[in-house]
């Protein structure tokens, strides 16, 4: 946990700005209660998918705001964030009515911010419709608007740019009708990419975690080396038995398994979020064949011995073709959480 904080330190010093945590999907798989709390005093907000996300922090957070990524779909989504006290996202005029409607109906107030879409294309209002997006919001002041963003949906320096320009025209309409809002564009690459990407707020996720984006080029690329990032996390496995090799078998199937004399097995396997095919970047070398659902069976090996099987998520990425962002996310699935906080 004590590096996760000084990551986090790291990206304050960056750029000066108020600091936004991402931690949905239970802090990328770090422990979203334990890394809210160690994070509470150093950095400004909290960010989140789905407002249940936002209920199971509350408490950890310590009042700091929390803000949903995903919009309400309907009037609970609205009632929960809104009771909870967390901050909606609102990307068109469908959703502000939505909460303006139930804010009307049980005389109630919603904190909210405004997503617009600069290109990623999930949620997020266009240019076209801002202006009347905040006319009708300004018009019923029982949802307040407190803050403007988007998201960088590549990391490359000219697409970033282009993002950027369209960001500045759109927050230029919005200061019209709110002009005390919030605006925060840039996340981990955006840090990466400057003051100027940085506007209010910075939104850090996988950077606090001891990760940068793929595909980093030029100068966010150098930036990013410098920081020298720590990893937050390194996943074990216990050898749970070490035994006799006899009859022919290696878990399910034959393996190669010519002048074998004993093996092991350590407790873990698919089912707890690592790929069953036999390249997917592992850290156990000696392993015999493809995973099983909850054992891995090894080459020699002492019982009760605890040996790391992740410990760089870039590399099992790299091995199994995705991102170290669904690698953290899925590597902790059954783990139990042991935090060091130093």
């Amino acid at each position: 946990m004590g590096s996760i904080r000084r990551n986090a330190e790291k990206f304050s010093a960056l750029t000066g700005k108020r600091l936004c945590a991402v931690v949905k999907a239970n802090a990328y798989g770090h422990g979203a209660e334990e890394v809210v709390a160690a994070l509470s005093g150093r950095v400004d907000c909290f960010a989140v998918a789905l407002w249940e996300e936002g209920l199971a922090i509350r408490a950890a957070a310590q009042g700091k705001d929390v803000l949903v990524f995903t919009p309400p779909l309907c009037e609970e989504d609205v009632y929960e964030i809104g009771a909870a006290g967390l901050i909606a996202s609102v990307p068109d005029l469908y959703t502000a009515k939505l909460c303006v409607e139930f804010c009307r109906k049980f005389q109630l107030s919603l904190r909210v911010h405004i997503k617009v879409n600069t290109g990623m294309n999930r949620y997020g209002c266009d240019v076209f419709s801002l202006g009347k997006l905040c006319k009708y919001l300004q018009a019923n002041p029982c949802v307040r608007v407190e803050g403007l963003y988007s998201h960088l949906y590549t990391c490359a320096q000219e697409t970033s740019f282009s993002q950027r320009e369209r960001f500045v025209r759109m927050l230029a309409v919005c200061k019209r009708y709110f002009p005390s809002l919030t605006a925060h564009l840039g996340a981990t690459y955006g840090a990466l990419l400057g003051k100027e990407y940085a506007f209010d707020m910075l939104r850090v996720g996988i950077g606090l975690y001891g990760y940068l984006p793929d595909g980093l080029q030029g100068r966010a690329k150098s930036v990013g080396k410098a920081l020298c990032l720590e990893k937050g996390m390194t996943v074990y496995a216990a050898t749970a038995a070490v035994r006799k090799y006899s009859y022919g078998g290696a878990g399910y199937g034959v393996a190669d398994t010519e002048g074998l004399k004993r093996v092991s097995v350590r407790r873990f396997g698919y089912a707890d979020g690592f790929l069953r095919r036999k390249e997917n970047g592992i850290a156990a070398k000696k392993r015999i064949q493809p995973l099983c659902m909850d054992a891995c069976i090894c080459k020699g090996g002492r019982r009760g011995v605890w040996t790391p099987v992740m410990m760089d998520a870039d590399e099992i990425a790299k091995a199994t073709g995705t991102i170290s962002y669904e690698v953290l996310c899925a590597a902790t699935r059954r783990a139990e959480f042991v935090y060091d906080y130093e």
